[in-house]
């Protein structure tokens, strides 16, 4: 067996620091490529109805841009078959009902501030996401879902997921999805 002097232990302390400072950074580099820089965003509830909404035959679940007529539920006895009783049902003028179906989650509201990597979300609940139907004479009129959404916002950094790129600026969200649907 070979004794080595201490001076190969030195050095290879030396070279396992700077193998851990090389893959620390990596790590790091790797946690910072969604978004870096400074932005702020308000959040709060979101409903969008629709009188031809895509109805799932998944209980909660519609598309309220994107209805197909022929592939949907139309009446209350089908909607019932397929997602149950509803959570609540309202009485409305006119022989009309609300019949609500609570889905999973809560709706939020408040402000998230993004401090170079760290989002710092001060947000409290309002209520539960759910999706209702207006209901006449044993037909679907009209169907609303409730959740939430971000509103709107400024940033000026790099926010490649939510803006594309580097750069400062101003929007609402709702902007992003009309472009991004149509």
């Amino acid at each position: 067996m070979e004794l080595r002097p201490p001076r190969f232990y030195r050095e290879r302390k030396g070279c396992m620091r700077k193998y851990r400072q090389v893959v620390i950074w990596m790590a790091g580099a790797l946690l910072l490529q969604g978004c870096v820089g400074l932005g702020a965003w308000t959040l709060g509830s979101r409903t969008e109805s629709s009188d031809h909404p895509k109805i799932d035959r998944t209980r909660g679940v519609i598309d309220v841009r994107n209805g197909e007529p022929e592939r949907t539920l139309k009446t209350a006895a089908e909607l019932r078959a397929q997602w149950g009783e509803p959570d609540r049902v309202e009485s409305l003028e006119g022989g009309k009902e609300e019949w609500i179906y609570k889905t999973d989650g809560l709706r939020w509201s408040g402000l998230v501030l993004y401090v170079v990597i760290v989002p710092l979300p001060a947000m409290l609940p309002v209520g539960s996401q759910y999706v209702s139907f207006l209901m006449n004479e044993g037909r679907i009129e009209k169907a609303t879902r409730a959740s939430w959404a971000f509103k709107a916002g400024a940033y000026c950094g790099f926010f490649g997921m939510m803006y594309g790129g580097l750069g400062c600026g101003t929007g609402t969200f709702e902007e992003r999805q009309s472009v991004a649907t149509h």
